[in-house]
């Protein structure tokens, strides 16, 4: 059934029950699908059609979430802008895309000479034709058509777009339920909702299964712990990073949570250690599962199968290959491919990731075949910033590693020879990444070599600067 489909279903059929929460405002589904309905009405009215790429910068909260269900009614495709991204990045996402329209609020605005407004909180609120979407002569989107672009660093310079349909989110729901999320449990969502675990994950999937979502604007470790001792939610997905900050502060000042059923932790490494941390303070389990923009939750842990330090078992219909060591992912959830990109060969994702399984099915990470760098579960292209190093004048050669860090997984370390007559100190540098990348994409600290090694095509190795730094690292 398709998300659209789904939430009519479910507003008729459990109306009065809550949907979505921020603060101190709840949409029940009733008044949910009504808002979302009215949104993609003022769109139409303002001329735009289905197939159309509408970017959306927006804060978590019911006005996202109305707007990614309004392009599911009308058709459109959601363009969700990472709110830590700067206009220059924006700017490539928009043009990239097709975007033909941006819908912004004041404080994130950027100029653009696409057609733009701020989201209109009284969108949808008794202003609809009275007819419905039929009235403007839409449709049901088919299954196969674009629902959502998910913007994403890989291994080349710039992000690529990321492809859901209608059908791939519906099956990223399906995984949900099979994985055990039912429509008992109450959401606590505190991810970004431009990325895939907080729109796709974390919204739309619970909302598939009937659940209420409660959504936190920004993540404040303070906040989410009063929110969720506030609102009873049984359930949440969250990164290494940001359990690790929930534990520090409900050790500070605990709270009165019993709700708690299950949390799927994910995005990078989750060490044994801090799953029985978690599961001692709160008393539920904190399970590790694996999962990508281009589909998630794939792999994963579930309650009462929980085999800590492995990423689980496979989800719902989902096939993999273990190819080389590399793993490979075919079902229901997985991305068609790539915007603007040929799809994927017979509907198989390579990851890139390095696994291997035992006699259960369980998958255990053994490494990334690819160079992207993950910090807090947000992936790096180190392509991207080197790029945005040899745009500085002084910068002659430039390589990009992660280097492994307790608290973020991995941070950025670049290397760098500068040009000859030329200057800069390492803060210039990082500085000047600054003013181009989003702040999570910029080198922690900047070395210079003479020169740097380079493979028989002429590129820069990386492999070598990891020797190196590991080198460094072990004299010290």
């Amino acid at each position: 059934m398709l998300i659209w489909n789904r939430l009519k279903e479910l507003a008729a059929s459990q109306g009065e029950k809550l949907a979505v929460v921020r603060g101190g405002t709840g949409l029940t589904y009733a008044q949910f699908a009504e808002r979302a309905e009215g949104v993609a009405q003022a769109w139409l009215r303002r001329g735009l059609r289905p197939g159309d790429r509408i970017a959306l910068h927006l804060r978590n909260g019911n006005e996202m979430a109305a707007c990614y269900y309004a392009c599911f009614a009308a058709g459109f495709v959601a363009v969700p802008i990472n709110n830590r991204l700067t206009p220059e990045e924006i700017a490539y996402v928009l043009e990239h895309s097709g975007a033909v329209a941006y819908v912004s609020q004041p404080e994130l605005r950027i100029q653009t000479s696409l057609p733009s407004w701020e989201f209109d909180a009284g969108d949808g609120v008794g202003n609809g034709s009275g007819d419905g979407l039929a009235a403007h002569g839409i449709s049901a989107p088919n299954a196969g058509d674009p629902g959502m672009l998910l913007y994403t660093s890989g291994t080349t310079a710039r992000p690529k777009g990321v492809t859901h349909t209608q059908r791939t989110l519906a099956g990223n729901a399906s995984y949900m339920d099979a994985w055990g999320l039912t429509r008992d449990d109450h959401t606590l969502l505190f991810t970004s909702m431009a990325h895939a675990s907080g729109s796709i994950m974390m919204l739309i999937s619970p909302l598939f299964l009937g659940g209420t979502v409660t959504i936190v604007p920004v993540f404040e470790a303070a906040t989410v712990l009063d929110t969720w001792e506030r609102s009873g939610a049984t359930f949440f997905m969250a990164l290494p990073t940001l359990v690790r900050a929930l534990l520090i502060e409900q050790r500070a000042r605990p709270r009165r949570i019993e709700s708690g059923r299950v949390v799927i932790c994910g995005g990078d490494n989750v060490p044994v250690t801090l799953q029985q941390e978690y599961a001692a303070l709160f008393g539920h389990p904190l399970v590790e599962g694996f999962g990508m923009t281009e589909g998630l939750p794939a792999v994963a842990n579930r309650p009462g199968a929980n085999r800590p330090g492995s990423m689980g078992r496979p989800m719902g219909d989902l096939e993999v290959r273990i190819v080389d060591g590399e793993l490979w992912m075919r079902g229901s959830a997985i991305t068609t491919g790539y915007w603007r990109e040929a799809p994927l060969e017979d509907g198989w994702l390579k990851t890139g990731d390095l696994v291997e399984a035992d006699a259960d099915g369980y998958l255990w990470f053994r490494g990334r075949k690819k160079e992207i760098i993950v910090r807090g579960g947000s992936n790096i292209s180190p392509q991207e910033v080197e790029e945005t190093l040899y745009r500085h004048a002084a910068v002659a050669e430039a390589g990009v590693i992660g280097e492994p860090n307790e608290y973020w997984g991995e941070v950025v370390v670049a290397y760098v020879a500068l040009r000859k007559g030329h200057s800069a100190s390492a803060e210039e540098l990082v500085a000047f990444a600054r003013r181009h990348l989003a702040e999570y994409k910029c080198p922690e600290r900047v070395l210079f070599l003479p020169g740097l090694p380079m493979g028989i095509t002429g590129k820069v190795q990386r492999r070598a600067l990891k020797e190196l730094r590991a080198e460094a690292a072990m004299t010290r």
